[in-house]
């Protein structure tokens, strides 16, 4: 219950990060953000270890054509995506969902998902400015199934609320080692 009641008592949240976002194909030019003061020389940082995509068993790539339709605001596939898909499908389904969005679509997404949290802690550790808002790497999913009905159907027939809803229920249907898998990629 503490953590209930923390989730339910956090202060307001600061969605400035995310107020100057300029669009990629837009003519005006992004804010630079100020150079820092200068620091002692450090060590440089150790190179970054590319992840390599892993080979995912059968389980992974089975073919999803019998998930259901996307009904709003609850249908029988909340619990196909539960229930039905294993953790890959379910990441590779949220990766898949958010490259079919558009750059304006997604800075609504993560303020939503900032709502959901309601955490600062966590929130404010999420990446301000564009490089959050680009197509998620999907390579390390490579050969794992995803519903691309509900793609299709998220991309071409839904409006904004009705995307942010179905985010929403994905998100809060996942466990805690998959919600921190979706906030890392954020951070």
């Amino acid at each position: 219950t503490s953590f209930l009641v923390q989730f339910l008592t956090m202060p307001g949240l600061d969605y400035s990060k995310w107020d100057k976002i300029v669009d990629e194909d837009s003519e005006e030019e992004a804010p630079r953000p100020a150079k820092p003061a200068a620091e002692p020389a450090a060590p440089p940082p150790a190179a970054p270890v590319a992840e390599v995509p892993q080979e995912f068993t059968e389980e992974h790539k089975r073919p999803l054509k019998d998930a259901p339709e996307l009904e709003l605001p609850d249908g029988a596939w909340t619990k196909y995506y539960a229930d039905s898909m294993t953790a890959p499908q379910r990441m590779q389904t949220m990766v898949q969902l958010w490259n079919s969005a558009e750059q304006e679509e997604r800075v609504e997404f993560l303020r939503h998902l900032i709502d959901i949290l309601g955490n600062p802690t966590i929130s404010n550790r999420i990446k301000g400015g564009q490089e959050i808002l680009k197509d998620l790497d999907a390579s390390f999913y490579e050969g794992v199934t995803y519903p691309e009905s509900w793609v299709t159907q998220f991309k071409d027939a839904m409006k904004l609320d009705d995307k942010k809803l179905v985010f929403e229920k994905l998100f809060k249907s996942l466990d805690n080692q998959e919600r921190g898998l979706v906030l890392g990629t954020l951070m």
